[in-house]
């Protein structure tokens, strides 16, 4: 009886752990999709910020003349969730300034990250942020 016991805590322990270096693995992807992104916003690299976004990865040509007026100044997590393994609600200040208006505004965009299944990507499936 003492061996079937630690046979099951020792299957157990593996299994955990097993568990517990993939989500570690995954939630290093998407730590690392989320720095890749804010890199993007912050330089203002909006043509490679916007291939995060699964549903319109690429800018159009009258939006990409348009965003090419505006500099980030800062871009700040307030908040950051993962649900689980597929799912992540992260919520950005982003501090920016239109070239010939040198005012400072701030837009706050909430952020869905989904985690592909078969690719193991993670992507935004939630709005280009509006620059206006």
């Amino acid at each position: 009886m003492i061996k079937t016991l630690f046979k099951l805590l020792f299957i157990v322990s593996i299994s955990s752990s097993l568990f517990s270096c993939a989500t570690q693995d995954e939630m290093q992807m998407l730590d690392s999709s989320l720095r890749s992104y804010e890199r993007a916003v912050r330089w203002g690299d909006f043509t490679r910020a916007k291939s995060f976004h699964k549903n319109s990865p690429s800018l159009e040509d009258l939006e990409r003349r348009r965003l090419k007026f505006y500099r980030v100044t800062g871009y700040n997590v307030l908040n950051q969730e993962t649900a689980d393994l597929y799912n992540a609600y992260v919520q950005v200040e982003i501090k920016y300034y239109r070239n010939e208006r040198p005012v400072i505004k701030t837009i706050v965009t909430n952020q869905h990250w989904k985690r592909d299944e078969g690719s193991k990507i993670w992507y935004l499936n939630s709005a280009f942020p509006k620059f206006r």
